[in-house]
């Protein structure tokens, strides 16, 4: 195949792997996806390895689909995790300056960041992600620490951590695909970046990815993120309701989820009755529409309610002036309308990629890839800052790339704050 430098961006969610393959546009100085897929796999759940052996031939059909689409060989492989064992917290660390010139350089970031992950963390888990909230030089916040004086540096970060047991895991299932991952992030911290736009997190954002088996939310208050939670509620469960409701099954219950569903009174644009299939060979029957609504809206009402309580509890939900509603459940009508019922919050939207950020077929812009298309997007501009770093991930695969996108993303901002 030919060489020449291609990113495979995987979401690892809940019964699916949603990937695309991406590449920099050096004309443009633009991401630019090339291919990508939703492939279903039952050997995961709420984004866990549940059996090694599906999960393994998934990723082959994965990886082996966007080389084949693509007619490249994939050069960098980066996943974005989820699921109901992360956890995240905030941190301070801090970094004594002793020199005589006393000027704040890199390592000396490095160093405060260190020290605010040197903490406790439980014998079960690992980091997986350090997120700098703020900046302090001798007790007075600034934007930006690098070549400022000062005799102390303070940081306060976000750190999300997972079990190690699942990932290992899934490191497994790629190594028996004979596949070499290059680095794994936060799937919400990756969507955030090119999702918000730097107005909402200055200004204050809950933004909410509504998944199959889980919801992730966060909140973003002067441009960085503060808090984020993972939820075992996804939008599955609300075909789940309706197929044992309704007495149908799981197939045809999400497809009238799709075709007829709707998560808050109003009108409905078409028929007002359904006709379904019950099983066990019973004689087909019609049901109304608001009767569908019976089913999904307490669903709904309890995803929302179980974000607002985890939101909540971190005591920075009254500074989310917007709701950002992103991932597949958003697509269904009527959720903005619920969502602002249910959070209280008078700004709600449905959004996906900036559209400025990749080039793109208009299919990428669906919701579902926006984890996938947003972890592109990611690491691309992630790898631009930590040039002067060496990540314990990248192994040098992007050395070809780094010089021809440094002028475009030098002076970006990934953190925002």
């Amino acid at each position: 195949m030919a060489k020449q430098n291609l990113i495979a961006a995987l979401d690892i969610g809940g019964g699916k792997i949603t990937a695309v393959a991406a590449t920099l546009d050096q004309q443009k100085n633009i991401v630019k996806i090339l291919a990508g897929k939703e492939f279903n796999c039952e050997g995961l759940e709420g984004g866990i390895v549940t059996d090694i052996r599906e999960t393994t031939a998934t990723i082959i059909e994965t990886i082996n689909y966007l080389e084949e689409t693509t007619q490249t060989d994939i050069n960098a492989l980066y996943i974005a995790l989820r699921g109901e064992h992360i956890e995240s917290f905030t941190s301070k660390g801090t970094f004594n300056i002793t020199r005589v010139d006393k000027e704040v350089t890199p390592i000396d970031i490095d160093h405060a960041i260190a020290s605010a992950k040197s903490i406790p963390i439980k014998n079960n888990s690992e980091i997986l992600s350090t997120v700098p909230q703020g900046f302090y030089i001798d007790s007075q916040p600034v934007r930006n620490p690098e070549g400022m004086e000062a005799t102390s540096i303070d940081v306060d970060v976000h750190i999300t951590t997972g079990l190690t047991a699942t990932f290992n895991n899934l490191n497994r299932a790629f190594d028996r695909a004979k596949c070499d991952i290059t680095g794994r992030f936060y799937g919400l911290l990756c969507l955030a970046e090119a999702v918000l736009t730097q107005e909402e997190k200055e200004m204050g954002a809950l933004i909410i990815d509504l998944g199959k088996d889980n919801t992730s939310a966060g909140i973003y208050v002067d441009g960085a993120l503060r808090c984020s939670y993972d939820i075992k509620l996804g939008s599955d469960l609300i075909t789940s309701d309706i197929a044992k409701v309704l007495r149908i099954s799981h197939k045809e219950a999400e497809k009238i989820k799709i075709d007829y569903g709707t998560a808050f009174p109003g009108d409905y644009n078409g028929e007002t009755e359904i006709t379904i299939s019950p099983l066990y060979g019973e004689k087909e029957t019609k049901i109304n529409r608001d009767y569908l609504l019976d089913i999904i809206r307490p669903r709904v009402q309890d995803i929302f309610d179980a974000v607002k309580e985890k939101m909540q509890e971190s005591g920075f939900y009254e500074c989310a002036s917007t709701a950002v509603l992103t991932g597949g459940g958003s697509l269904l009508p009527g959720i903005q309308e619920q969502a602002r019922s249910s959070l209280n919050i008078k700004e709600v939207v449905c959004s996906t990629i900036q559209r400025d950020f990749v080039e793109c077929d208009k299919e990428f812009l669906n919701p579902k890839y926006a984890t996938a298309v947003s972890l592109a997007y990611f690491v691309t501009k992630r790898e631009m800052i930590d040039t002067s770093k060496t990540s314990s991930h990248s192994k040098g695969i992007f050395n070809k790339i780094i010089e021809a996108i440094k002028n475009f993303f030098r002076n970006s901002d990934l953190f925002g704050g």
